[in-house]
C-alpha cells in the first residue's frame, strides 16, 4: 500500500481527496495545509507520493513546499490547483511531477495521475525486494530463497549474465540442452513455468527476440 501526504488549505477538497484516495486503496498520512504542518507529517511518516495544492494558506506555495521536502526524501509528487497560467506550470515542471490537475478536478483525471504515479514506485519495490546471488545461482524475494528447478536456475542464469537485453533462444537452448533437439511446447513449458515464479517486470519473453531478465539487483 502506498502512502500519500495531501497539502491542501480547503477543509472540504482536503477530505474529499482522502476519501477517494483510501477507496483506491491508498494509505492517506495526514492533511496539512501549510509548511510546517506538512514538514511534520512528512517526517513521521516519509510519503511514497505528495499530492500538493500550489496556492496554499496565508500566500504560501506548494511548489516550494515540494521543493523544501524534497531535500529531505524523494516522493512522486502531483499537483492540483485552480492555478494554470504558464508561469506558475513552469515553475512547477521543475520539481519533476507526474501530473498537474487544475480545480475543479474530476475523479477520473485523479485516477490516471495515481496510476502514473504508481508505476515507477512498483518497479523501485521490485528492484529492491528481487536480488540474485550470482555465485551460487541463488534468487531471493525479499530475503526468501525461491526454489527454481535445474533447468528454471539455467535458463534465469543465463539471461541474468545479459541483465537488461534478451538473449537468444538458440543461445537458451544451447545452453540448456546442447545438441539435444527440444520441442517448441518444451521450451514454452519451461518458460512458462519460470515466468509464474516471477514478476513479468523481472523475466519476460518476446517471440523472435528470446528472454530477457531486468529490474533486480
Amino acid at each position: 500500500m502506498f502512502k500519500v501526504l495531501i497539502i491542501e488549505d480547503e477543509p472540504l477538497i482536503a477530505l474529499n481527496l482522502k476519501i477517494i484516495l483510501e477507496k483506491k486503496g491508498f494509505e492517506v498520512t495526514g492533511c496539512a495545509a501549510n509548511y510546517k504542518d506538512a514538514q511534520e507529517l512528512f517526517c513521521a511518516n516519509k510519503p511514497d507520493i505528495v499530492l500538493c495544492d500550489i496556492k496554499l494558506e496565508n500566500n504560501e506555495s506548494g511548489i516550494e513546499i515540494v521543493i523544501n521536502l524534497k531535500n529531505i526524501n524523494d516522493f512522486q509528487v502531483i499537483y492540483l490547483s485552480s492555478y494554470s497560467n504558464d508561469v506558475m506550470i513552469d515553475k512547477a515542471i521543475q520539481t519533476n511531477p507526474i501530473s498537474y490537475i487544475t480545480k475543479p478536478f474530476k475523479e477520473s483525471d485523479l485516477s490516471a495521475a495515481f496510476k502514473l504515479a504508481t508505476l515507477p514506485l512498483k518497479n523501485k519495490n521490485i528492484l529492491y525486494n528481487f536480488y540474485y546471488i550470482t555465485q551460487t545461482q541463488i534468487l531471493f524475494y525479499k530475503n526468501e530463497h525461491i526454489v527454481l528447478s535445474k533447468q528454471e536456475s539455467e535458463l534465469f542464469h543465463i539471461c541474468y549474465l545479459s541483465k537488461g537485453f534478451f538473449v537468444p533462444m538458440h543461445t537458451i537452448e544451447y545452453y540448456i540442452w546442447g545438441e539435444e533437439t527440444i520441442s517448441n511446447s518444451t521450451k514454452r513449458g519451461l518458460i512458462h513455468r519460470l515466468k509464474k515464479k516471477l514478476n513479468d517486470n523481472v523475466f519476460s519473453y518476446c517471440s523472435g527476440l528470446g528472454c530477457k531478465v531486468d529490474n533486480i539487483l
